[in-house]
């Protein structure tokens, strides 16, 4: 099957889908195709560029430096030797192992943003990402999605996330599973579902809402893991390496996040504290021990780090101080002291 200019024009574009995209690789396969492949390419390059200069700001330029002359004198051309001389000598050699060292390097470092797409999102920031499967993915702020440039959807649907985010993954004719690796190790294998990951300094923790699940983890020097989930299963990663089932969990507050609700349930302050600083990126300081114990059941909405302090210091009676990218909390007696 030919592929329509205009079937080209999408895949340059990047908004090719991975059934379309199949398809131009089997008619790539054909060397005859390849010349019409790069004038449709040529032609798109020219419709859409990556750069568009200045012409008049950077011809008016020219004109200045016409204008005005240059006191400086123009060096004198170095005559070369009249024999050449041979450019492999020792020196030579080591020039050339030197050079041929720095490209391999140079390939070596760059080679992540060539055969990755990475989407990061900052403070207070969330994104949608529609994937070429049809998938979608709704990022947390403060957090990294990894997915691969070249044959997503018929040769690998293996992604990469740090932080959290909720999937809405569309099941392919062919059963290629899809696949989130986290940075702690944990797999998160699936053919058609909707769930929820987060991977964070903290702990993994996976929330299943609908579909399958099968989670994989290999401790360094244990034996592999394995957790069949089910709708409405919890799993999380605990510090010493266990994978954690908590069957029929509250899912009515599923991925609160994306709609900026925070839900607590006998959450303690320290946990609370935790939460900020991985959605906003600040830093939430505690000026009693005790006060870390305390706990909190209930959801908020707030769209900041400040708007949520404020609403936690109102309901538990304490006082928030903030200051750059601190807060602190603290009880009022303490206040009252200090001053």
């Amino acid at each position: 099957m030919k592929p329509t200019k205009e079937l080209l024009f999408t895949y340059f574009a990047g908004q090719a889908t991975s059934v379309q995209q199949k398809v131009i690789g089997e008619w790539l396969t054909d060397a005859g195709s390849r010349e019409t492949y790069f004038q449709w390419l040529d032609e798109w390059e020219r419709s859409f560029p990556q750069y568009v200069p200045d012409v008049a700001r950077h011809l008016d330029e020219f004109r200045q430096r016409l204008d005005t002359p240059l006191h400086e004198q123009v060096p004198l051309v170095r005559q070369l030797p009249a024999e050449p001389r041979p450019f492999l000598t020792s020196g030579g050699w080591l020039v050339a192992a030197s050079v041929a060292l720095l490209l391999l390097a140079g390939g070596w470092l760059f080679r992540e943003p060539l055969l990755y797409k990475t989407v990061t999102t900052g403070a207070r920031q969330l994104r949608s990402l529609r994937l070429p499967d049809g998938s979608t993915v709704a990022l947390n702020s403060n957090s990294s999605f990894r997915m691969p440039r070249l044959g997503y959807g018929w040769l690998s649907r293996r992604v990469t996330l740090t932080g959290d985010a909720v999937f809405d993954i569309k099941h392919l004719t062919n059963n290629q599973p899809f696949v989130v690796q986290t940075a702690d190790g944990l797999a998160v294998e699936v053919l058609g579902t909707e769930f929820s990951v987060r991977s964070r300094s903290a702990r993994a923790e996976v929330v299943l809402k609908r579909g399958k699940v099968n989670l994989q983890y290999t401790p360094a020097n244990q034996p592999t893991q394995n957790v069949l989930m089910k709708p409405g299963d919890r799993v999380t990663l605990d510090g010493k390496g266990a994978l954690r089932l908590q069957a029929r969990a509250d899912t009515t507050q599923f991925a609160h996040w994306r709609y900026r609700l925070f839900s607590f349930n006998d959450t303690s302050l320290r946990e609370v504290a935790s939460q900020i600083q991985s959605v906003f990126g600040v830093t939430v300081q505690l000026s009693d021990p005790a006060l870390a114990r305390r706990t909190l059941t209930g959801t908020i909405r707030a769209g900041s780090s400040d708007e949520l302090a404020d609403a936690l210091a109102e309901l538990l009676n304490l006082r928030v101080s903030h200051r750059d990218q601190y807060i602190m909390l603290s009880t009022p007696s303490e206040t009252q002291i200090n001053q």
